[in-house]
């Protein structure tokens, strides 16, 4: 393998699998029973798939995000046969009590992400799609303030993950800063520009700021809850 290839392949992080589940009206209590049929069935039968559920907190109707990690591509080739034993539960219990499901693969970025594994509670998710423009910038600006966060001894605060397949409609990158609980957001911390400012001069952060927002052709954000008693954190 040529050194380039292999310096490429040891920088990229892992992939992360994304499911929106948009539950029909009523149907939570449903969908959250059936989930959990589903994991008894799957852990009787020995199955090594982890997972977390999200349950967004903000925004129209009841919404899930099904997060799970995969180390490679190569990943989806594998058959899960523990999976294909519950199926059925799943066609019967679940299913009847989804409107809409949507799944996306996303890659950690790291570098720029925290290196700890994520183990919070409450999440909140900020998406960024980018202009065709001017989007090119926007990984170059944040590569520069957590370099200038460095200098300042402060790590990554949360994690960056970069869209690998997407619907029209889809963000390019999406950032998750993680949080113990909903009380811990109310603790004010530095701000990610006003360190900047306070490390590089307001000239630098203006430039970059100005840079950053350029990138943007829409940015939004939700914030999520970990459902612990239907998310399966280990084996």
């Amino acid at each position: 393998m040529p050194q380039n290839a292999k310096a490429q392949n040891e920088n990229l992080g892992p992939l992360l699998s994304v499911t929106e589940l948009v539950i029909k009206p009523g149907h939570e209590m449903q969908f959250r029973e059936g989930i959990k049929a589903w994991m008894a069935c799957y852990s009787e039968n020995n199955g090594d798939w982890t997972w977390r559920l999200w349950q967004r907190q903000q925004g129209e109707g009841t919404v899930f995000v099904l997060a799970s990690e995969m180390a490679n591509w190569a990943e989806m080739d594998k058959s899960d046969e523990s999976g294909a034993s519950c199926q059925d539960l799943g066609r019967t219990l679940i299913n009847p009590h989804i409107e809409k499901a949507t799944n996306h693969i996303t890659r950690l970025q790291p570098g720029i992400s925290k290196n700890a594994l994520l183990t919070e509670d409450v999440i909140r998710v900020s998406f960024y799609s980018l202009n065709n423009a001017n989007g090119h910038k926007m990984m170059e600006v944040v590569k520069e303030v957590e370099a200038i966060r460095k200098q300042a001894n402060l790590e990554p605060n949360g994690y960056w993950y970069q869209w690998q397949t997407a619907d029209p409609g889809s963000p390019s990158y999406h950032h998750v800063m993680p949080y113990k609980d909903f009380a811990a957001m109310d603790i004010m911390l530095e701000g990610v520009w006003q360190t900047v400012e306070k490390q590089a001069g307001k000239a630098k952060k203006d430039e970059l700021q100005a840079a950053f927002r350029s990138s943007l052709d829409l940015s939004w954000n939700y914030i999520y809850k970990l459902d612990k008693e239907i998310s399966r954190l280990n084996k």
